[in-house]
């Protein structure tokens, strides 16, 4: 990307980068290789606290580099990526015992092959579609927020970084330290209800908002609703056997990817119609509204799955 001399040799740097963004499975597969079950959920929380700190970190390192030249933060970035890379191979040894390995099959190693294989988990497929509704919920933030906040409360650039470094220090907190002390008191499962509920409130309050400090407010249940998500990723991963972590946090991820290329347009175009000049009603925070219907779906289908779960007995009799 930082070569790029047309917008389509552009396109195809992210291709790129998107592909390279499947490192993400690969960690959460190693964190349930190396972890306990009793306490995956809390690492996986850490992983979302590292990419919490990235979030409000980066920008401003690439707003600094941005001076030097547009080019200038893509080449840092591919340093960056380099040194995670040479780290990897020389610091970090296998995972995976050999008699927990199992040969590479192709018919599996794609996003329907693992949907079939996890099709024996009854409950990792019910979380597989609690987090689809989940993050279609969920993505309404970075494709809307900055459109709403200029619309609603006109704020600047800078003022719409200074709310996005705020969520990001509040994920920080609640992924790094606060859900490392709540997950063994409460469970997964009470931790998964409570992280949905904090989310629909913030969207709730997004929503309806009329003054950007109500907006402030509302980040705070927006950052509980980070407990969902390592809580989720827990039960699923206690589900499967040793040989098929990587598998389902492929799936997972997969997941996640779908909802980030349906939900966008569809928020996108919801924030259009209710802010254009010929709007019947003007609402800004539709988006949110929407977003918050789906975290309802997601929260109540999480509330049926789990139900009569033991979230701490693995499922290594099924096939694997």
């Amino acid at each position: 990307m930082a070569m790029a001399t047309t917008l389509g040799w552009l396109f195809i740097g992210r291709v790129i980068s998107g592909i390279g963004a499947a490192t993400m499975s690969t960690c959460n597969a190693y964190i349930a290789d190396t972890t306990p079950i009793e306490k995956r959920a809390q690492n996986f929380g850490l992983m979302g606290a590292a990419f919490g700190m990235g979030f409000v970190i980066g920008p401003v390192v690439g707003g600094f580099l941005g001076e030097f030249g547009p080019r200038a933060p893509f080449y840092a970035t591919a340093a960056l990526s380099f040194t995670n890379m040479v780290f990897g191979f020389f610091i970090l040894g296998e995972s995976l015992s050999k008699e927990n390995r199992r040969p590479f099959e192709l018919s599996r190693a794609n996003p329907l092959g693992t949907l079939l294989q996890l099709r024996h988990f009854p409950v990792v497929i019910g979380m597989v579609l609690v987090m689809l509704f989940y993050n279609l919920g969920h993505h309404v933030l970075p494709s809307t927020w900055s459109f709403y906040a200029i619309e609603s409360f006109d704020w600047s650039p800078r003022e719409v970084g200074y709310s996005l470094g705020f969520i990001g220090v509040l994920m920080v907190l609640v992924q790094g330290f606060l859900i490392r002390w709540v997950l063994p008191r409460t469970g997964l499962r009470l931790a998964g209800i409570a992280g949905l509920c904090f989310t629909i409130i913030a969207f709730t309050g997004y929503a309806f908002a009329t003054l950007p400090w109500m907006v402030y407010v509302a980040m705070i249940p927006g950052s509980l609703g980070a407990l969902a998500g390592p809580a989720m990723q827990g039960i699923a991963s206690a589900q499967v056997n040793d040989t098929q972590q990587g598998e389902l946090q492929g799936g997972l991820t997969s997941t996640m990817s779908l909802s980030a290329i349906v939900s966008p347009p569809v928020m996108t175009q919801l924030f259009a119609f209710y802010t254009g000049a010929d709007t019947p009603i003007y609402f800004p925070g539709a988006p949110f509204v929407l977003a918050g219907f789906l975290t309802v779906v997601g929260l109540v289908l999480f509330v049926r799955v789990t139900r009569n779960l033991n979230i701490g007995e693995s499922r290594k009799d099924l096939p694997g």
